[in-house]
This record gives C-alpha cells, structure tokens and sequence, in this order.
C-alpha cells in the first residue's frame, strides 16, 4: 500500500475485513470448530501454500509463510509485525536471556566459592592450561568463570545431562563421552569443587539447568546443520531447491485439506464500487456505509502491458458491483507442540515457558530474564502472536458487473477465455500469475451490464503441488509471552 493520500486504502480493507468476518463467521465456527479467530490482512503473508508435505520433504514455501510473527492492528484483524521472521525473533529472545539470580542467592553463590576459594583456582587453572583464556564477559567474577566452566563440562555430556545429575554421580566420567582428552584432571577438580560448594547446590544447578536450556534452544534455531538431524527438517521450494529447517509439521495430511478445499461450506461477500475520480473509488461492502480510497484496490493484469482497474475499459462505467465467493472453508493447523522443545533430548525450539518466564521476569526471583530490553509487547493480542490454527478456502470466484456498459469495450477482453493476475486489496491473489481466468462474459443490453465471472486456479496444479495456494480467511495465535 502506498503511503500517499490518493493511493490510501486503509478504509477500504477495513470495510472488507470487517465484514468479512461476519459473514465467514459460521461457516468457519460450523466447519473447524474455531471459535475466536480473527480475518488476516494476507498483504503481508500472501496465499497460504497449502501442500506442505511432499515425499516427506517441507514446502520451504509453507515454512516461510508461518515464519511470521503476528500482531492485531488498529482495525482489529491480524497482520504480520514489521515482516519478521519467527525463527530470527526466537533466537534473537532466547539469545537474550539468562537465568538471573537475586541478590540473596548470588551473595549464597558468593559464599560459598569464597570458602573454596582453593579448588575453584584449580579448576580454572585446569581449564585455562588445556583452552585457553575464558571469554572476558565471562571472567568478571570468581562466580561467573566457574558457572562458564561449568557450561563447558555440562556440554560434553548428552543431550538433557543437568547439573543435578552430574554431581550426585559416582562415576561422572561416564557421563562425559565427548570430554576432550586430557581432560581427567578437570573432571575431578570440579567434582570436588561441587562437593566444596554443596551448600549452594540448588542455585548452582538452576543456573545451569536454565541457561543450558536456553542456550539449546537457540542452537535448535541457527547455525543450520550441514545434515538433517533430530529437530530439523528436509524442505525444497518450487524450484526444487533444498534446505534444511526447524523442525514443524501440520496436523492435517494434505489429502485431507485437498479433501476439506473442494468442500461445499462457503460463503459469498458482496461490494458494490463507485468511480468518483480518476483516482478515488467509493466501496459498500455488503450494503454498509460507503468508505473512499484509491481506485486501484482492485486490480487485473493480461500481461506486463496490460494492467486495469475496475473502471479502465470503458470511462462510460462508474459503478461496478463485485462479488466473491468462497468456498472449501477447512482448516491448517500447525502443531507447535510437536517442535517443543525436549530437556532429555535436546531437541526443539518451541519454548513458550521460557519467553513467559523472562518476558515477566520478577526481580525478587531468582529466574529467567531478558539481558537487554526487548522491542516486543508479550501480552495476550500484543504483537508477539505466533499463528497457531488458519481457516482457509479456495481462492475466491469473482464476478464483476459493470453498468452503463458498452459491450463493444469488453468484448475483445472478455468474449472468450482469457487469462489475468489479480490484485485484491493491496496484495496478489494466487501469487500473481495469470492465473485467473475469465471465463463467463454476458452482455445485458436491457440492463446495460456486461458481467464477467473470473474463476480461480485449480486447488492443484498437475505436475507442480508444491505451488497450491489457498486463500487465508484467518487465524488464531500462541501469544507465548503472556
């Protein structure tokens, strides 16, 4: 949308979204099951490619239109926010917490490393002779060089190792399968170490418990790994090019939203479009009160050089009434759950806890806690929503009435089938392609109307699933920070 008074087509999206929702309503709620869901401004998500699952390789194409975070604008629907990407916004979150301690508990910690103040300069001389000097945002304190060294150790460990279980164990190398060699020494001086300190236990073990979690998860995240592993995925676009990613799968088998898209349950939205300027339309949206905006809101395509709007064919036309219908309304649900992140494997990157955690950390507990002030809102409807389940249909069938109509402006454009990419409220139906087609023309020259009814691509396009669109009427979110 363009920023500009004469382009503006905010009213007009409102209008439509709002009724939009009135009228999807029931079908939705009759046919999903999905009670508060909310229409979705797709300007910045686009058609949702349904065909997600092909020879259990991810559509990269329905990956990236989840990898979106989403928040409710002003007019109440749901858009993305800023155009982020969900994955980069977890690892950046999970990146900037850290298991904060209160002043009770640190000077606890404190404590205790000064009455074995002796081992604890062993071990971060044993460690500091086989690797080096530790990292300086780590060597600030006594405390932090050993919670830093105690990371270390943990890591050689497998998948879901804790701190906990370390210490209590009677032949803790056993549990240290990848401790580099040479490293024996260390290994003992930090069990004695941890026997020196039992008094701070507790807290030594919920610091690492947490922050190892927390730094799991953003690894589950980024660096990509140079092979498929637990937790991620084999994807491929269009192109067939592949990569890897996050693990996510969706609930429905493609069969079944192929099924539930060629589905009667639908429903049709009416809107009739006065010209008032070269530039400026007037739109009722189901006989509601008239809003103004840019005339070119909805806009159709032959090719790069030919390109109208609702009123380019014939200057004598200044109403046309629209109508679209929907139908196939069902459901596409990702399962958030199935990327949850496992503490005894490792695996995952669904944390909602943690993002709750820190984005309400309470300063008089010790516990999980953002490092740097985050630019987000967690609250329920703020702008952290992570879309959860979408109801979505085929694209919509469109039916243009043009009044005051000379058949002859029409009749070379639309008399036999054709093709046209349309762009409908700011954002391209179907990806943009000429993929419409228009393929009733009626001349009325009674009523002086041509009608023109475009219909859209098949659900399936033979040869090529992976381009499958849907259109997304809405959604519901996770807002993992409330």
């Amino acid at each position: 949308m363009l920023d500009t008074q004469s382009h503006n087509i905010a009213p007009i999206k409102q209008a439509f979204y709002d009724s939009l929702a009135k009228k999807a309503d029931a079908p939705v709620k009759k046919a999903l099951n999905v009670q508060n869901w909310t229409p979705v401004d797709s300007a910045g998500m686009g058609d949702l490619f349904w065909y997600w699952n092909n020879a259990q390789i991810f559509n990269t194409g329905t990956w990236n239109q989840f990898n979106n975070v989403m928040q409710f604008n002003t007019d109440g629907y749901l858009q993305t926010t800023d155009g982020n990407a969900l994955n980069t916004a977890l690892f950046n979150l999970y990146t900037a917490m850290a298991y904060e301690l209160t002043a009770a508990d640190q000077a606890a910690l404190n404590q205790a490393n000064q009455q074995a103040d002796g081992i604890l300069n062993t071990v971060v001389g044993d460690y500091t002779s086989l690797f080096g000097a530790i990292p300086a945002a780590n060597s600030g304190t006594a405390s932090a060089k050993l919670l830093y060294i105690t990371e270390q150790i943990m890591s050689w460990g497998d998948a879901g190792l804790t701190l906990a279980t370390f210490r209590q164990s009677t032949s803790p190398t056993t549990l240290l399968p990848n401790a580099p060699l040479g490293t024996g020494k260390l290994i003992s001086d930090f069990m004695t170490y941890l026997s020196q300190t039992a008094a701070a236990a507790t807290v030594q073990n919920a610091v690492n418990s947490y922050n190892a979690q927390i730094a799991q998860c953003a690894r589950n995240l980024s660096p990509t790994p140079a092979q498929v592993k637990p937790g991620w995925m084999s994807a491929a676009d269009i192109a067939g090019t592949a990569s890897i990613l996050p693990y996510l799968t969706i609930a429905e088998p493609t069969s079944t939203i192929q099924n539930g898209l060629g589905g009667s349950q639908g429903f049709d939205i009416s809107m009739s479009v006065t010209k008032l300027d070269q530039t400026t339309s007037q739109i009722s949206v189901e006989g509601g009160a008239g809003v103004s905006g840019w005339i070119d809101w909805f806009h159709i395509g032959a090719g790069a050089s030919a390109s109208y709007n609702a009123f380019s064919f014939d200057q004598n036309v200044t109403q046309v009434d629209l109508s679209l219908s929907y139908k196939g309304v069902t459901k596409f649900t990702p399962q958030l759950s199935a990327s949850a992140y496992d503490i005894g494997t490792g695996t995952g990157w669904w944390n909602p806890a943690l993002i709750k955690e820190a984005a309400n950390h309470n300063p008089a507990v010790s516990g999980v806690a953002f490092t740097t002030p985050q630019p987000y809102n967690f609250a329920q409807d703020g702008d952290f929503g992570v879309l959860d389940v979408l109801a979505i249909c085929e694209m919509p069938t469109i039916t243009m009435v043009f009044h005051n109509a000379d058949e002859s402006a029409f009749q070379s454009h639309f008399a036999t089938k054709s093709s046209w990419s349309v762009s409908f409220l700011g954002f391209p139906l179907a990806g943009g392609s000429q993929s419409y087609e228009s393929s009733v023309y009626h001349y009325d020259k009674t009523a002086g109307t041509v009608t023109v009814t475009m219909t859209p691509p098949p659900a399936v396009i033979p040869g090529n699933l992976l381009t499958s669109q849907a259109y997304v009427i809405g959604a519901t979110c996770a807002w993992p920070g409330a």
